[in-house]
């Protein structure tokens, strides 16, 4: 797995700290929420290559893959970490969908309502005209006859 996030890795591992795909990422969730429920305590190092975790890992990712062949992948990692999917122990929950598509209208509601900004190229900058009294140093310089003209 990489160390730097790249195209498709660019979910970093809640256990191992590398990057993983957005399948992987969400088959971790499930699969961590999995051992809170069965009270086995922390997941170790890359738990899915333990005998115990390697099929139940390896079928949750077939089905983000199925979901995220669905729906895109914003939507379905802010519903797999929302309030509402927090007692899903698999990503095979009935109301899951209905969720997902809540969220991916949600996540389409707010690109419409995003406006972009755009900023001028060539923006010069203005120096401030100083406030106040004038320094000694300001004064000396005008008497002079120098003025600075920064």
């Amino acid at each position: 797995m990489p160390e730097h996030p790249t195209d498709k890795s660019r979910y970093k591992s809640p256990s191992g700290g590398d990057y993983v795909t957005c399948a992987q990422y969400i088959a971790e969730i499930v699969c961590t929420r999995m051992a809170e429920k069965e009270n086995v305590g922390a997941q170790p190092y890359k738990f899915w290559n333990t005998p115990k975790w390697k099929k139940v890992f390896q079928y949750q990712v077939v089905l983000a893959h199925r979901l995220l062949r669905k729906y895109p992948e914003s939507a379905v990692v802010r519903a797999v970490n929302s309030p509402e999917c927090r007692r899903m122990y698999s990503l095979k929950y009935p109301p899951l969908e209905s969720i997902i598509q809540q969220y991916h209208k949600m996540i389409e509601r707010e690109d419409k309502s995003t406006k972009t900004i755009r900023f001028k190229k060539d923006a010069t900058t203005r120096q401030n005209k100083a406030h106040g009294n004038k320094s000694t140093l300001q004064k000396l310089r005008e008497l002079d006859g120098k003025k600075e003209d920064n």
